[in-house]
């Protein structure tokens, strides 16, 4: 069983560019607080210009944490953050200081608060037995698994659609890898979640949002973007690597390979990231609990207040 966190005095959650980490310092500052970044793509040691990592001088100031923490190479998931930040959480509780959850990664945000499953470990590879699995069902009706489903574990298979074979192959894969309905397999090995004091959502008027994008995209192009990404494939980096998946930087390869322009580029990661920005918004709009703030308005060390949204 995990250990029960203290909760965490803040965090401040919200769209690309709005403003997060400007206001997770300024009240780290002003409350002898530590920052702990909720961001999928800054775990990444080769990648800082198109993941806005806090500047050297910022990271001095205050400390960070998850950040850095492992090769463009490596895969990173929500079971590892959740398992680093837990970590790192009680490390910075230890020393007395307060913590601030800073970050627009919502599914990492969501697996921190409300607990995530970790199934026991098995003699051989889950991922492999379960693409085993899938072969051996081949011939199996949709209608037909959905059937067994139901039999061996009704809530679960009323949660589903009755032709989602994707996801009725993965429920009887677990029932028939751990003997038990994936429901009580959910409940018996669900972590322990994370109590926030003040859950902050920065809420931007979104044609300033769009164009707070368009500004940060520019200024990390000129900031050396493009010469990041060149300097990481002459050392031999492989753009098929999952660190090559953040935000941007496909499109800086297909540039340097002659596909886009410049001014193509330019425009061409500012749209994905205004469609990345969007997708954010709705995410957190369904977090419970959490307070939507104007950045224009709130005060940046003291904890701001706003409209309450989520369910």
């Amino acid at each position: 069983m995990v250990r029960p966190l203290e909760a965490v005095d803040l965090v401040i959650a919200g769209p690309t560019a709005s403003g997060k980490s400007r206001m997770a310092l300024a009240w780290a500052r002003a409350h002898d607080g530590e920052i702990v970044s909720v961001d999928s793509r800054q775990v990444y040691r080769e990648i800082s210009v198109g993941t806005g990592k806090p500047s050297r001088a910022d990271r001095e100031g205050v400390p960070h944490h998850l950040i850095d923490l492992c090769s463009i190479r490596e895969p990173y998931s929500a079971g590892a953050f959740v398992r680093d930040a837990r970590r790192a959480i009680e490390e910075i509780q230890s020393r007395k200081k307060r913590v601030v959850l800073c970050g627009g990664t919502g599914l990492y945000l969501r697996a921190l608060l409300d607990g995530i499953v970790v199934l026991p470990e098995t003699p051989g590879s889950p991922a492999l037995e379960g693409e085993e699995y899938r072969r051996r069902m081949e011939a199996v009706p949709t209608a037909v698994l959905y059937e067994r489903l139901a039999g061996v574990d009704p809530p679960r298979a009323q949660a589903l659609h009755p032709g989602d074979r994707v996801r009725l192959l993965r429920a009887l894969f677990l029932y028939d890898l751990y003997g038990l309905p994936p429901t009580e397999l959910y409940r018996r090995y669900r972590g322990e979640g994370l109590s926030v004091r003040s859950f902050l959502v920065l809420s931007p008027e979104r044609s300033r949002l769009y164009e707070a994008i368009g500004r940060r995209v520019e200024e990390m192009l000129s900031a050396g973007w493009i010469e990041e990404v060149e300097a990481l494939l002459s050392s031999g980096a492989d753009p098929a690597s999952p660190g090559f998946d953040s935000l941007g930087y496909r499109e800086v390869v297909a540039h340097l390979s002659g596909r886009l322009t410049r001014q193509e580029l330019q425009a061409a990661i500012a749209q994905k990231t205004r469609q990345y920005a969007k997708r954010q918004v709705t995410w957190f709009r369904h977090m419970r609990g959490a307070l939507a703030v104007d950045p224009e308005r709130a005060d940046q060390t003291a904890l701001p207040m706003g409209d309450r949204i989520g369910p």
